[in-house]
């Protein structure tokens, strides 16, 4: 562990505190998506269009991520999303509050807790290592997510978006997980996400370490790249270290 007053600026000092970001990095969130997209086609497109399933599975993530860029904050984030489902597919037979119904049952049957990511963060608390969720969205539905995947009972704090008032990449949401761990520096923090923008650029402004979650991608060129590049949060093992933090 560094000295209290160093400043942590090589890659082998320890870490005191990890951050976590929840959509497609504790919770495989493209994946579950996709398993609803898949069952919204079975169920309500095959009869109604010409697309393939792959096609209509594809425009409805590019919707989704598209959505996601621009909306954080925004309540009705999931009415948008059913708004331009119901434009593009208006035989479905279905209005807005009947799809909304459909789609929390099937991403319901979606979200499992993750038993090798649990195990991590389980040991992060036996560890007494400081860490929370930071996560951009609607107060109601991440809060849900968490409970669904057994988070809610491990984490020691959840920053929503919609709560705050505010979301990554703004600085605040990171000074209100940084506040959270009760560390000192944001150097002694590494933020691990999927979002090289929001996440991994966010948390690098603010002076965080970071760890990305590639999925199969490259990292953009026009940012500075992350300290570390992994395909699972159960990679940063090796990067924590092994003494209580306080």
């Amino acid at each position: 562990m560094a000295a209290k007053n160093q400043r942590v600026d090589h890659m082998d000092l320890a870490i005191d505190g990890l951050i976590f970001d929840l959509d497609n990095t504790l919770f495989d969130f493209d994946g579950a998506f996709a398993g609803v997209a898949n069952k919204f086609y079975e169920q309500h497109l095959k009869a109604t269009t010409a697309l393939t399933r792959a096609d209509a599975v594809a425009m409805m993530t590019r919707w989704d991520h598209d959505l996601y860029a621009t909306t954080q904050c925004v309540p009705n984030l999931k009415e948008r999303r059913f708004v331009r489902w119901l434009s593009e597919w208006p035989d479905t037979g279905l209005d807005i509050a009947a799809l909304n119904r459909w789609y929390d049952d099937s991403m319901d049957q979606q979200m499992q807790p993750d038993l090798e990511v649990n195990g991590l963060l389980a040991d992060l608390n036996d560890r007494r290592v400081p860490w929370g969720i930071v996560t951009n969205g609607p107060s109601t539905m991440q809060r849900h997510k968490c409970q669904a995947l057994g988070l809610d009972q491990l984490a020691p704090f959840i920053v929503i978006s919609e709560e705050v008032g505010y979301a990554k990449p703004d600085h605040r949401i990171f000074r209100d997980a940084l506040d959270a761990t009760r560390l000192d520096r944001p150097e002694q923090v590494m933020f691990v996400g999927d979002s090289p923008a929001t996440d991994i650029d966010g948390a690098r402004r603010f002076g965080m370490r970071t760890a990305w979650v590639r999925r199969g991608r490259q990292f953009p060129f026009e940012l500075p790249p992350p300290d570390h590049t992994i395909d699972s949060v159960t990679e940063i093992r090796h990067l924590i270290d092994a003494e209580p933090t306080r």
